[in-house]
């Protein structure tokens, strides 16, 4: 009798214990957040929880137990054939995406899970598993996978070549538009290959120098001109723009650039084309100088020497006739100097002989002579040697024409000359305290036609020596004029 009351109390505890695991169970079985399900052989709902009865659209359990679990499956895709196969083929399956419909119509995307359910013989009584609402995350993969194609389609047909480069400076992408412009054959030519090795030497140390400041801050030209090299060693020059971004974690630089070999070499061309143009005026200029000096100059002399000697032969008593001759003398010398003023003004000899910083002093020198009202300031540093024959002219026609727009136009009463070699580059400053001007969007004078046809002269000479010409003015703000011309070893004149 005691061990009978031991048997029975110990059933006790196991039941009680099956009761709180079926309860358990039961519970996570209801509360659960996904669809957790269970069906006959046939494929028939025997039981399916409140998440699955919410996902297939239905309010209570009973609406659904009875059903077929193969109608809530979207019959065009045969997700339903494939799961059925594998479940029989492996006794499982695991994480298997699908298209499931609700009662309503509604299709979402989900991720199946189950197992074959067998009774104690080992007999198949059905299988039972759970159901993960996946739409979200296939709706955010299937628009991420729109954005990379429209991206995709846009980089592999733009007409600019864009690429990427990380850890060091290695290229990590290139757009196929790159890969044509370089000559190459595929983008794993490139892929892997330092940024570095497609720039020409010597502009190598320029680009890196503006990467650098680029990834510490500081402020660089985010678009700029250098000449990179094609599969075959040709250079070419590009119009690149630049910036840097993360990407994977990791800091990029991306970049685009387009071929502008073309363009540089048309501009070459009329830069060359206005050397030769400007050559031949500052010639012609020279020859009628040479000929006015020549001609004028020899007339004027004989002329006074006949004069003065005709003056030692008129009587002394005819001193109407003795001023006459005085006074043509005066007039011939007077005509002498214009004769000289206008040779030096069409080609200076003070610059062919001394230079270009003696001849502005002079220049300046005469102005202030004329003008006493006006003071001038200048100054020239950094010219240890003279310049080039070219660069110097071109430095004194500006210089000529800038005066020339002070003394008609500005009304200024101090004037500011600064001449300065900063390597690679001589750098030419005119300041004015004038009335200034308004410029227009080209950089030229807005209201003054004839001024501007000065200015344009002087943009056209500095160009034709790749130099620049800027101007800043404003009404009642005076006038700055910055010339920068690069000095290379062919420009560089090594006479003292």
């Amino acid at each position: 009798m005691e061990l009978l009351r031991k048997e029975l109390a110990k059933k006790e505890i196991l039941l009680s214990t099956l009761r709180q695991s079926e309860q358990k169970y039961r519970h996570f079985f209801e509360q659960a957040p996904t669809m957790i399900f269970v069906v006959d052989r046939r494929g028939v709902f025997v039981n399916i929880n409140a998440a699955g009865v919410e996902m297939l659209g239905f309010h209570e359990q009973s609406e659904v137990v009875g059903k077929r679990f193969d109608d809530f499956f979207t019959a065009a895709e045969g997700d339903f054939r494939r799961y059925r196969r594998l479940i029989e083929e492996n006794g499982a399956v695991k994480d298997l995406d699908a298209r499931m419909k609700s009662t309503s119509g509604e299709v979402r995307d989900v991720q199946l899970s189950a197992a074959l359910r067998k009774s104690v013989t080992g007999k198949v009584k059905g299988y039972e598993g759970f159901v993960i609402d996946i739409t979200d995350r296939k709706n955010a993969e299937r628009k991420l996978a729109e954005s990379e194609i429209r991206y995709k389609t846009v980089l592999d047909n733009s007409l600019a070549a864009i690429y990427m480069f990380q850890d060091g400076g290695y290229f990590s992408y290139v757009n196929p538009r790159m890969v044509s412009l370089l000559g190459y054959d595929n983008a794993d030519e490139i892929l892997g290959k330092p940024f570095w090795e497609i720039i020409a030497s010597d502009d190598r140390e320029t680009v890196k120098a503006r990467g650098l400041e680029r990834e510490q801050g500081e402020i660089s030209p985010r678009r700029y001109t250098y000449r990179m090299l094609k599969k075959n060693g040709e250079e070419i020059w590009v119009d690149m723009r630049a910036s840097h971004a993360s990407y994977l974690g990791r800091p990029a630089a991306v970049g685009n650039f387009i071929d502008i070999t073309r363009e540089i070499k048309a501009e070459e061309q009329i830069r060359y084309l206005s050397r030769q143009l400007i050559d031949g005026i500052e010639e012609e200029r020279r020859s009628l100088a040479n000929d006015i000096h020549d001609e004028f100059g020899q007339f004027l002399t004989s002329l006074q020497f006949e004069i003065e000697t005709l003056t030692t032969k008129i009587p002394l008593e005819l001193t109407e006739a003795g001023d006459s001759c005085a006074k043509l003398i005066s007039q011939i010398q007077l005509l002498a100097d214009k004769v000289r003023d206008t040779t030096s003004k069409l080609r200076p000899d003070l610059l062919d002989h001394l230079g270009l910083v003696p001849t502005l002093r002079w220049h300046i020198d005469e102005l202030v002579a004329r003008r006493p009202e006006v003071e001038v300031h200048f100054q020239a540093a950094g010219l240890k040697k003279r310049l080039s024959a070219e660069v110097e002219l071109v430095l004194y026609r500006v210089f000529q024409e800038g005066l020339n727009n002070i003394a008609k136009y500005a009304k200024a009463r101090n004037i500011h000359v600064q001449l300065t070699y900063s390597h690679p580059d001589i750098i030419f400053i005119i300041r004015d305290d004038g009335c200034g001007f308004t410029i227009n969007e080209s950089g030229m004078p807005a209201n003054s036609t004839r001024q501007g046809i000065g200015i344009l002269s002087m943009k056209e000479r500095v160009a034709s020596l790749n130099g620049t010409l800027t101007i800043r003015s404003a009404p009642g703000e005076g006038t700055v004029l910055r010339i920068k011309i690069p000095i290379n070893a062919r420009q560089n004149n090594e006479t003292d």
